[in-house]
This record gives structure tokens, C-alpha cells and sequence, in this order.
């Protein structure tokens, strides 16, 4: 089978191209310009198609990449609310635009070195967690759609990643030891504010407040605070404070203790439902609110075609509006949608 593998010149897609060349597969080396600055891991990305020995096909899509996945991203923030461009980027730049590219270079499949799995069940394809859950990214795959699940390919989905280091290794590949980037691609050193501004993105000063509405200082602009936030408020007390709400109309930063930042449940919109053959109001079924919580148990409320509103079992403390909401059956992926607003 031609197989175009999507090729970041890290550890995980190497491993993902050269598992599938072991299985006899044809592989199209592809790698996505997303920066105008990525030389250096193009560079990489070289050294990993010369292993297969094989050409690499770098993409353009700085463009695609800056209307579809930065643009949001600024545009999310500057409303005061809490982006998270990984799902957007996996949906429309990875298999939408790069899978289209594959398919008209005659792949039947596009592969990722994401941890994930697609396995059949019910008489379809779904989007399962991956075995290693340490390192599961089925939340960042959401919003793939049945349809994309048909023709992709995750093959470290039943991989944990201790034995991909191995794998490495025993090749001799010098990155097997290197160090891992946790944080968004496109930001350097994680400096969001910066790059915010960089790329036009302004707030004003405007008043920190209590639940209560009272004014308890003065914040820096709405871009440098996240709902949750416990550090850099400048507001001084015996107690710890954390970002409640951030009110971009009247620009205030609200902020509250511990116990305030609890919330019963969210509103949900823009879904992706994966499984539309369930009855998901009556299923028992858990949500993770952000990358890096764990899915809890949770009741599905009030659900339409395009919006949900769902409740915790118990509350639940920093959900942030911006970020994804994924739904799981057990470890299935049945639906994801994003955080428009908590209750």
C-alpha cells in the first residue's frame, strides 16, 4: 500500500515511517511547512526520509497554517478566552490539506506518529486511546471525522513509548535519547504573550475584580491571563486567588478563591460526534476538560445538533472557555466539542 507519513523529523514519526516500511509498505515522506523559520527541522525531517530512503516532499502551508490555525488562536484570546489550536491543526492542516496532498501523490493512506488507536467495533471504525495512556493524544483527534478515520493510520497506537526510544536505539538513530517539546509548536520558550503581540494581538489595562464586583487592582491586558490562573495577579491577600472569568467586553479580569473556581457544568459547541449511532444522553460517560486532566464522570443535558450542555458528577474547578471538551465511552472517543461558556 502507498502510505503518505506525515514526517516532523522527531522521534515518533520515524518510527511511525519505518514500522510501516518494515511491513513492506510504500512510503511518501511528507513534511508540513508551517513557520517561514523551520529550517532546522526540515533538516531533520531529511535525515529521516534518507533512512527510508526515500524523497521528502516539503509542503507549504504557512498560509493555511496561519488563516486556519493562528488566526483562531489570536482571535481566541483576544476575547478572553483559552485556545487550544492542536484538535484545529490535526483536523484541517494535517488531514485535511496534507491528506489531500497525499491522496494526489497516490497514497491510499496518511499516517502519524500520533499515540492513538482506530479500531472496529460495532461495525465502524473508532478513535480509541492508545495504549501508553501517558502519552495518549486521542484528545487532540477529535475532530477527525469517520470518514478520515477510514484512511489513516496511527501506528504507534499500540506502541508505549519506552519501546520507541528502544526501537531507536537498536537502529542507532542519535535522537533517540532527545528531549521532547511539550508545548505549542509555534510559540518559542512558550513566551504566548509574546508571539500574541508579535502577531498584532493588544489589550489594555482594565480592573481586576472579586465575584462581588469589587475592584481589587489592575491587570496588564486580557491576552496575559487564562481562566484558572493562580500566579502573576498582583493582588495580594492571605489566601491564594485564581482567574475566575475574563470579561473581554468590559475588560476585567475576575478573579476568586479556591472554592469559586468549582463549576457543575459547560455549554458545548461546534460538535464532532463520532458515534452518532448512540443514544449519548444515556450512556456512562466521562469528559476531559483540558490536555492534561483526567476524564471524569459526567451527564449529557439538553443535547442539539450543534450544542450540548452537560454536568460533572462532581464539580469540577478552572474549566476554561476555548478549550475542548472530548467525550469518552470507556476508551472511545464518541464526541468533542468546545468550552462556550460553564455553569
Amino acid at each position: 500500500m502507498r502510505i503518505g507519513v506525515a514526517i516532523s523529523g522527531g522521534m515518533d514519526s520515524a518510527t511511525a515511517a519505518l514500522l510501516l516500511q518494515n511491513e513492506g509498505h510504500d512510503i511518501v515522506a511528507l513534511y508540513m511547512r508551517l513557520v517561514e523559520d523551520s529550517e532546522t527541522a526540515i533538516a531533520n525531517a531529511h535525515k529521516v526520509a534518507g533512512l527510508i530512503k526515500t524523497p521528502l516532499h516539503v509542503i507549504d502551508l504557512v498560509n493555511d497554517f496561519r488563516k486556519l490555525v493562528l488566526g483562531h488562536f489570536v482571535q481566541e484570546y483576544q476575547v478572553g478566552r483559552t485556545p487550544s489550536p492542536c484538535p484545529r491543526c490535526n483536523r484541517f492542516i494535517k488531514f485535511d490539506i496534507l491528506g489531500k496532498h497525499a491522496r494526489e501523490m497516490g497514497c491510499e493512506k496518511i499516517a502519524t506518529g500520533h499515540y492513538a488507536q482506530i479500531l472496529e467495533k460495532d461495525g465502524r471504525l473508532n478513535l480509541v486511546k492508545a495504549r501508553d495512556t501517558t502519552k495518549d493524544q486521542s484528545y487532540f483527534l477529535f475532530m477527525l471525522t469517520p470518514e478520515i478515520l477510514e484512511r489513516t493510520i496511527f501506528p504507534l497506537g499500540n506502541w508505549k513509548k519506552t519501546q520507541v526510544r528502544s526501537f531507536l536505539k537498536d537502529i542507532d538513530l542519535v535522537f533517540s535519547q532527545s528531549k521532547e517539546s511539550q508545548e505549542l509548536c509555534f510559540i518559542e520558550n512558550n513566551d504566548y504573550v509574546s508571539f500574541l503581540q508579535e502577531m498584532g494581538c493588544r489589550s489594555a489595562p482594565g480592573p481586576i475584580m472579586d465575584s462581588r464586583g469589587n475592584i481589587l487592582g489592575e491587570h496588564t491586558g486580557i491576552i496575559n491571563y487564562t481562566v484558572g490562573q493562580r500566579r502573576g495577579l498582583g493582588v495580594c491577600g492571605p489566601y491564594p486567588r485564581y482567574v475566575l472569568r475574563i470579561d473581554h467586553k468590559a475588560n476585567s479580569v475576575v478573579i476568586g478563591f479556591k472554592d469559586e473556581t468549582l463549576v457543575k457544568g459547560a455549554t458545548i459547541c461546534d460538535l464532532n460526534i463520532l458515534r452518532p449511532d448512540l443514544d449519548l444522553s444515556n450512556q456512562d460517560l466521562h469528559v476531559k476538560v483540558r490536555s492534561t486532566s483526567r476524564p471524569v464522570p459526567c451527564r449529557i443535558k439538553n443535547i442539539d445538533l450543534d450544542q450540548l450542555d452537560f454536568e460533572f458528577f462532581e464539580p469540577q474547578s478552572s474549566v476554561a472557555p476555548g478549550q475542548a471538551a472530548v467525550f469518552y465511552l470507556e476508551d472511545t472517543v464518541v464526541m468533542g466539542g468546545w468550552i462556550n461558556a460553564t455553569f
